[in-house]
């Protein structure tokens, strides 16, 4: 059992050579201050040789422990060097640590321990290396004969430690699980160290193994280095490497001497296959500026390095294929939504540019090829804006040719004889590019071409999505050209469909105005209309609306407007002219294409009041508002059946007089229709709204009506809008 201590003090010290006088203060102070003087000086004396003994072979930290037990004082000295034993006990030993001095013989202190201390002793421990003695208080003198010393303490035998693996550093590395471009860095410098060597470079085999990726080196070049693919044994020997380790004595005898490794000035070499599975997954390789630098050792060391590190980098570099995976599925969904995003030729190509240049090259110019073949440059764009300009005069120049291999698209005799020899010029032609064409149903609509910087190249997972994204950009296009000529067309028939403001005739005393708005969809022929013509002594105004859009509804529209301009100057009555159309519509079977319809006709009332008599028809067509000169709103004439719905109808002519400041409108539906939410705009609405014009233009109460219709329901014009306003002078 250990005795009880009583008592502890304890201090650290610093290795210095006033150390051991600072220890005997301390041990003495400690001493009387508990009474424990009896033994003192023999205490004293123990830990002055202890302390000095630590200070000059352990260097180091010196913690000082004294013990009040019952019966004894106990002493400990520690330090922080276990690994180096204290020297042997006895007046004659020597000590032989490397800091030990020549003319010192060790050893004095435990002698002294042993021939004064009751017991002594020495532990070790993974941090630490304690010297400790006891002195008995109360032991009476040895008259008999000198006190039996204790076992001197046993040295614990110092082994060799283990010479350390030339690959130990890369193992930690691949312990601590690095990214593959950090631990491919790290492992060309791991390899140039331990087989002494000048440069070391990795090669990953391609995804399909019909290449190699020189994705690390060190010492093959005084600037950055850039990963490359190499495509011959030109490169890099044994690029189609051996099963085991291979040696090239003297790289000048072999082709490699036209390659990177003769360029840096190396002269032999030794590689090493990455296997996995039985498949050459990589290539490490060690070069030297020395001939013959290399043997069967450092081989059979590169081999064991190779092993090592085979597996992690494929699992690594499979990882690093899937994060690229999914980036490029990430990449084409979003360039898709972006893309069918615009129909218009122009945007799409600028977005394409946009696209490459942020993610694939550092340049790219889309081309367009009309029906004629004549090709044209629609955008280019660098991530550089300082290269637009000249990138766009090379590209004009001189069109790059179709290729889909990454390599130069121009060479500098191509330059030369164009007379382009500016600096910026050469550097974009040096850079490797791709281009390829974009096509649509077997019909080419242009070309994208990118490129990237001198000295990167593009990997052949670049290139399938370079094909991919060529696919998109296509669709996008041919979707846009076809929209265009859809817009163009449907324009055209809505046109036709409407007359010439220039062809409106004038009429006396009628200041009039129209105003139509087609829905939002550019590409739908729209289904309301309006008319204003003059016959013999009459002037002519219609608005419609055909049940629907699109081409029938078009047809409806060509079929009424032409039949009533060709029945009106025939001299017939309004009434007559809705029969006719009427009996028009059904028979071109288009039952399902209804029409409503306000046809009327003006002829002056003469006299010196002005105004005009109105002979009109409603067939099913929203009743025209008057606004007289007194703000007041009424509805004119008798809403009749509409057109194209029933065989049997009767219609009949309505007569109105109106005078001069009186205002009338005509609208159709889309008017008042217009919705806010779920509010709906009505045929009050309009009366509110009309009823605030008096004073204006014609052309002004369309502005004024337009604009109250905008506040009521910003952007609420999803029907056609159809207005003619009438306003009596």
């Amino acid at each position: 059992m250990p005795s009880e201590t009583l008592k502890t003090a304890r201090r650290e010290f610093s290795p210095a050579p006033e150390t051991a006088g600072e220890a005997r203060d301390f041990v003495r102070e400690t001493l009387a201050s508990w009474g424990a003087e009896r033994s003192a000086d023999d205490i004293v004396l123990l830990v002055s040789e202890l302390v000095t003994n630590a200070v000059v072979h352990a260097e180091s930290v010196l913690e000082l422990v004294v013990r009040r037990l019952p019966s004894a004082v106990e002493v400990v000295v520690a330090d922080r060097v276990p690994e180096r034993a204290v020297p042997q006990a006895g007046p004659l030993a020597v000590d032989t640590s490397p800091s030990a001095d020549p003319g010192r013989s060790g050893g004095l202190g435990l002698a002294l321990a042993a021939a004064l201390a009751t017991s002594w002793g020495v532990s070790y421990s993974k941090d630490d290396k304690a010297v400790w003695f006891r002195m008995q208080e109360d032991a009476p003198a040895e008259e008999d004969g000198p006190a039996l010393a204790p076992p001197l303490p046993v040295r614990p035998q110092r082994r060799r430690p283990p010479k350390p693996s030339p690959w130990a550093a890369l193992d930690a590395a691949l312990a601590a699980r690095l990214a593959l471009p950090d631990l491919l860095d790290r492992t060309v410098e791991y390899a140039r160290t331990a087989l002494g060597g000048d440069a070391a470079y990795i090669a990953l085999a391609t995804t399909d193994e019909t290449q190699w990726d020189m994705r690390a080196a060190t010492g093959l070049s005084s600037g950055h280095w850039r990963p490359f693919r190499s495509r011959t044994e030109e490169t890099f020997p044994s690029v189609a490497p051996a099963p085991g380790a291979v040696i090239n004595d003297d790289l000048m005898i072999a082709r490699a001497h036209r390659g990177k490794l003769a360029r840096a000035g190396m002269r032999s070499l030794v590689t090493a296959p990455l296997i996995v599975d039985g498949r050459i997954t990589g290539l490490i390789g060690v070069a030297s500026r020395r001939i013959r630098h290399f043997g069967d050792t450092a081989a059979q060391r590169l081999q064991d390095g190779a092993d090592r590190i085979a597996l992690p980098i494929e699992r690594a570099r499979l990882a690093e294929v899937e994060l690229a995976r999914r980036a490029s599925l990430s990449f084409l969904a979003e360039a898709s939504d972006l893309l069918t995003g615009t129909l218009n030729e122009q945007m799409t190509a600028a977005l394409a540019a946009q696209l490459v240049a942020s993610r694939l090259g550092s340049w790219c110019a889309v081309h367009s090829i009309n029906d004629l073949g004549t090709a044209r440059l629609m955008h280019v764009m660098h991530r550089n804006e300082n290269y637009n300009d000249v990138l766009r005069t090379l590209l004009t120049e001189l069109p790059p040719p179709e290729q889909r291999e990454p390599r130069p698209l121009w060479n500098r005799d191509m330059l030369a004889l164009a007379g382009m020899d500016d600096e910026l010029l050469l550097e974009l032609a040096e850079g490797p590019g791709i281009s390829v064409p974009l096509v649509a149903h077997g019909q080419t609509l242009g070309r994208m071409t990118l490129g990237r910087d001198a000295g990167a190249d593009f990997t052949r997972d670049d290139v399938d999505v370079v094909d991919d994204l060529a696919q998109r950009v296509s669709s996008a296009m041919e979707n846009a050209r076809l929209y265009a000529g859809q817009t163009s067309m449907s324009e055209a028939l809505q046109r036709s469909l409407l007359p010439a403001k220039e062809k409106e005739p004038d009429i006396p005393g009628v200041d009039h105005a129209v105003f139509y708005r087609p829905a939002d969809e550019r590409t739908v022929v729209g289904g309301d209309f309006y008319d204003v013509f003059a016959t013999d002594g009459r002037w002519c105004f219609a608005i419609g609306d055909v049940c629907g859009t699109g081409p029938a509804a078009a047809a409806v529209t060509g079929l009424a407007r032409h039949t009533l301009r060709a029945l009106a100057r025939e001299g017939f009555s309004p009434a007559h002219i809705m029969d006719r159309l009427n009996k028009a519509i059904l028979d071109e079977n288009t039952s399902t294409r209804f029409l409503t319809m306000l046809y009327g006709e003006m002829t002056p009332l003469g006299g010196d009041e002005g105004g005009m008599r109105i002979r009109m028809v409603s067939a099913g067509h929203p009743l025209p508002l008057r606004l007289n000169q007194k703000g007041e709103v009424d509805s004119l004439g008798t809403s009749q059946p509409l057109l194209g719905a029933f065989e049997d109808v009767d219609f009949f002519t309505e007569t109105i007089e109106v005078h001069s400041g009186d205002v009338l409108l005509a609208v159709t539906d889309g008017v008042t229709e217009r919705r806010s939410g779920t509010d709906m705009l009505g045929d009050e609405g309009l009366t509110r709204i009309f009823a605030n014009c008096s004073g204006l233009t014609a052309q002004a109460v369309i502005v004024r009506i337009d604009r109250d219709l905008e506040e009521f329901a910003p952007g609420g014009h999803t029907d056609d809008t159809a207005m003619l306003v009438l306003r009596f002078l």
